[in-house]
């Protein structure tokens, strides 16, 4: 029996990894993602980065915050590693 979170295909959250590990994540979408860092942890800690995880056509995949990082591109290996940890 798998410990992951169970995302449906479409799903979309808010995430937030650092140290290969994610530290906070929200189902709550209508948040922009300088929202839900405010909320979680004041402001982005040294080292964390911040996205979208979604998953399509049964992939789970991380997607970089625009606002944060100036582009929109699939988050480093180690991200989408921490992501893949917990999501399913």
């Amino acid at each position: 029996m798998s410990n992951k979170i169970k995302m449906n295909d479409g799903d979309t959250i808010l995430v937030m990894v650092k140290g290969g590990e994610v530290i906070h994540h929200s189902w709550n979408m209508s948040w922009p993602h300088v929202e839900f860092v405010r909320r979680a942890t004041g402001q982005l800690p040294a080292g964390a980065w911040v996205g979208t995880a979604s998953k399509l056509d049964g992939q789970v995949a991380a997607i970089s915050s625009k606002h944060f990082y100036g582009y929109q591109l699939p988050g480093p290996p180690e991200v989408q590693e921490a992501v893949k940890k917990i999501f399913e």
